[in-house]
């Protein structure tokens, strides 16, 4: 990477589909120093980009965009196309899952599909997979989310992007305390 970039605002663009887990990548990407904006419509981006050039707490921004935009799919590639050509470095993060999973997941919250309407949510899931291909291709990486569950899904996110680390180290507290109160909550290792 080149000097330029390494100094540049990064910007995670997370899309995909309905129920692959957008949210809970949003929330353990902020767990781990990333500002995180969801849902931000697409006619913003470019002055959301102009704030992350002049601001050195935005440094690590992560944008969450999905079909609930309306136009998303046909939208999205130029306005990521725009965002390459800034001076900032752009990735798009693509979730995805198998339907079985999503059904399973939609299912548990209840909450009706975006593209499903009154029909079923397999209908919608499969409308959304074909609508989002394009992106999908257009993707630096892709996971599938089927087999991870929420935790797992947050600690994959966390190793991959933890900025907390840049110029730190490990950090060890040393606590006392008497056995016939307990064991600290908070206690990793108990010697």
């Amino acid at each position: 990477m080149s000097r330029r970039k390494a100094k540049s605002p990064h910007l995670l663009v997370i899309t995909g589909l309905s129920g692959s887990g957008k949210t809970h990548v949003s929330r353990a990407l902020e767990d781990v120093g990333w500002f995180c904006v969801d849902n931000l419509p697409s006619v913003l981006v470019p002055s959301f980009a102009d704030l992350l050039q002049g601001s050195p707490e935005l440094r690590r921004s992560a944008r969450v965009v999905d079909v609930r935009e309306r136009g998303f799919p046909e939208a999205f590639p130029a306005v990521y196309r725009g965002l390459r050509r800034e001076e900032l470095v752009a990735s798009l993060v693509f979730l995805e899952a198998d339907d079985k999973t999503l059904l399973q997941r939609f299912s548990e919250t209840r909450r009706p599909h975006p593209l499903a309407g009154a029909g079923p949510a397999i209908a919608g899931f499969r409308a959304e997979r074909e609508a989002l291909r394009p992106i999908r291709k257009m993707a630096d990486l892709i996971v599938d989310t089927s087999r991870f569950t929420v935790h797992q899904l947050r600690d994959y996110f966390r190793e991959r992007y933890d900025v907390r680390d840049e110029g730190g180290g490990m950090v060890v507290s040393v606590l006392s305390f008497g056995f016939k109160y307990g064991v600290p909550a908070e206690a990793d290792m108990v010697f």
